[in-house]
């Protein structure tokens, strides 16, 4: 299938045209898609400063955005910090960039292909600071060279460092799982790869007319002694794609899939009534103060769903359950619903809590 190939933005940017005024806001508030236009979003928080990854329209080129608020970062100059080869080229087209710090250097994980949807595979670009220079460390070689896109990293605090990603089961289309490997070091998978999801519950299996069934943009993180995953399911142009959840125990084999326990719903998934459908693709980061953790994410407005230009990023505060998961409401807040800052931000009341 095709996905992430992004021609345009006048859909996103007539939505955003339209939010404008709507509700006078306090220095310290925000409307969503607070990152506009864009798709499978990487927000990094590093010295108080934002860096916000995307991959280009056209799919050539990589970009970060930087900024001291998050309510300045989407109108931030763009860096191009990589540019893919000639058309063709094992590594013309690159999807779904994120941005990670790893032992003091910092390294951006995506995948890449040569313009056929087949020929992806991981790739990873390493420097010493989040706008670069970045060199080349390769491809980052997955267990059985199958198709591979969406990597993200997790690194636990004995130092272990893990890989996870959506994949093809076999050689040829209409599954895509999620799996786990270990890493020697950031640019190396070593063993064999785990399957920890395959699609499976209804709300998992829509696709439209296209045959295939999806799990896709793992994303880990770990929150006291449980290590969460969400992933994207359903296919990104229907208005069903949402959020799952997978966890383990911190301590547990996670090369084990005996070890992960898959939730029965979506975590995240349309609000109808706020005209917000497919919201997935998501990302993790900190506030500038340490405190807070926050999803971004990307939705659109589209009731038929969008996979191409329709798509914006959207940012919240993330609480935890008791049990040390998640907890991002079970649909995203309206569009029309003030949001304080990061704690951290400039201008961030220090007695104020993320709301929702």
């Amino acid at each position: 299938m095709i996905r992430r190939r992004v021609r345009g933005s006048c859909g996103a940017l007539a939505v955003l045209g339209a939010l404008v005024g709507l509700a006078p806001l306090g220095p310290t508030e925000f409307l969503n898609p607070v990152l506009g236009p864009g798709q499978d979003p990487s927000v990094a928080v590093y010295h108080g400063r934002y860096y916000f990854t995307q991959t280009s329209p056209s799919a050539t080129y990589l970009t970060i955005r930087t900024s001291s608020s998050i309510k300045t970062l989407a109108s931030a100059p763009v860096d191009v910090v990589w540019r893919g080869g000639e058309d063709g080229s094992p590594r013309a087209q690159w999807w779904a960039p994120e941005l990670h710090r790893i032992d003091g250097r910092w390294y951006i994980y995506a995948s890449a292909d040569d313009g056929s949807n087949a020929g992806h595979r991981l790739q990873v670009l390493e420097a010493r600071a989040p706008l670069g220079p970045y060199r080349d460390d390769g491809e980052l070689r997955t267990p059985g060279n199958r198709w591979s896109i969406d990597p993200s990293p997790l690194e636990l605090p004995d130092g272990s460092l893990y890989m996870f990603w959506s994949g093809w089961p076999g050689a040829t289309n209409g599954v895509q799982d999620i799996y786990v490997a270990r890493m020697r070091n950031p640019w190396t998978i070593v063993g064999p790869r785990t399957r920890i999801s395959t699609p499976q519950y209804p709300w998992e299996l829509h696709s439209g007319d296209v045959p295939v069934k999806v799990n896709e943009s793992p994303e880990p993180i770990l929150h006291g002694s449980t290590i969460s995953v969400t992933y994207s399911a359903s296919g990104c142009w229907t208005p069903q794609y949402a959020l799952g959840l997978l966890t383990a125990r911190l301590g547990s084999d996670l090369m084990k899939a005996s070890s992960w326990t898959k939730s029965p719903r979506p975590i995240l998934s349309s609000n109808d009534a706020a005209g917000i459908y497919g919201p997935a693709s998501n990302g993790w980061f900190v506030s500038p103060n340490g405190k807070q953790t926050w999803v971004v994410f990307h939705a659109t407005t589209d009731p038929q769903g969008n996979c191409g230009s329709g798509r914006m990023v959207f940012a919240e505060p993330v609480r935890w359950t008791v049990h040390g998961t998640p907890d991002l409401g079970g649909e995203p807040l309206p569009m029309t619903t003030p949001i304080e800052v990061p704690a951290g931000d400039p201008g961030y009341p220090p007695s104020a809590t993320a709301r929702r």
